[in-house]
């Protein structure tokens, strides 16, 4: 395991493209949202969540790289807190892996190109794999202007269950002042913070996202569910032995809706903000904006 840590350190700092300080190699962390709903019992109107993260770049010949990660996602959310009346369901309990590979071309030391595969496997476990599976796909240009401003654009695509999902993105790594930087992948995740330190950062965070789940429950044996959420968030990252880190985040979330549709319920065309064609009836109630807390523990290692 100490060999491949080193072998990782050793091509991650040879990759400009990351264009950071710091490589995440892996990550675990928990959410709890302390959702809002018209539930009689009060207690149970929240969302737990874990998720994690491994990547694995890998340096090719020419410089170019091969780049992998995968992600697992779970969220748990009691039924009373977004059905109402009665039901054979105590609770949905969602999976997501997301599984990226693909190639990252170096034109240069300033410009590359990335594309990525990027399928994923979203439900219940009580849904058929076949059912569960999205396709999806990542192609981002990126160009290095300088030590301190890097950016990227490109086109996110996923084949979600009400339809193609697609994301123009714009990538920027801003380091504005020695202390002042940003960081993110608009319209997806953002963060503005100060590096008071080697050892502490803190900041803003936003991040905003659109998955779809299978479920196969008694009640509901063809639906789909369309997580969408916005959260926006003060976070403070903390280095608390080597090469480990620990980020704190409390914040709301403007959106957390879970929305019940049936399968072949489907819109034209998905897009950040707006869906062009959404007719779609849904099988439960809207609820509210509620706070949330998250903690997320992070090994890490220098680039440069």
């Amino acid at each position: 395991m100490k060999r491949l840590l080193t072998i990782i350190l050793i091509l991650s700092a040879s990759v400009s493209v990351f264009a950071q300080n710091r490589f995440d190699v892996f990550y675990v962390a928990g959410n709890y949202n302390f959702m809002s709903s018209p539930a009689v019992n009060a207690y149970k109107n929240c969302e737990t969540a874990i998720m994690s993260n491994l990547s694995l770049p890998i340096v090719l010949k020419d410089s170019s790289i091969w780049y992998t990660s995968v992600d697992y996602q779970n969220f748990q959310i009691p039924t009373s807190t977004i059905l109402l009346g009665g039901n054979n369901v105590d609770k949905f309990n969602l999976h997501g892996f997301i599984f990226r590979t693909g190639y990252i071309h170096k034109f240069n030391s300033k410009q590359s190109l990335q594309i990525l595969f990027a399928p994923r496997f979203m439900g219940d476990f009580n849904a058929s794999f076949s059912k569960s599976l999205q396709l999806g796909g990542i192609l981002m240009y990126e160009k290095v202007k300088s030590e301190n401003y890097t950016w990227r654009v490109g086109v996110l695509y996923n084949q979600e269950f009400f339809g193609t999902y697609i994301v123009p993105v714009f990538y920027l790594d801003w380091n504005m002042t020695s202390k002042i930087k940003v960081k993110g992948l608009l319209p997806v995740y953002a963060k503005i913070y100060t590096q008071a330190s080697e050892k502490l950062s803190y900041g803003l965070h936003f991040i905003g996202l659109t998955t779809t789940y299978r479920i196969s429950e008694p009640d509901f044996e063809n639906f789909y569910v369309d997580r969408r959420s916005i959260d926006v968030s003060a976070f403070a990252n903390i280095n608390i032995f080597d090469n480990i880190f620990l980020e704190t985040r409390a914040g709301y979330s403007l959106s957390r809706d879970y929305g019940l549709f049936a399968e072949d319920d489907k819109i034209d065309l998905g897009l950040p903000l707006v869906n062009i064609g959404d007719d779609r009836t849904r099988a439960n109630n809207e609820f509210e904006g509620s706070p949330f807390i998250h903690l997320r523990l992070i090994y890490s290692l220098p680039v440069n």
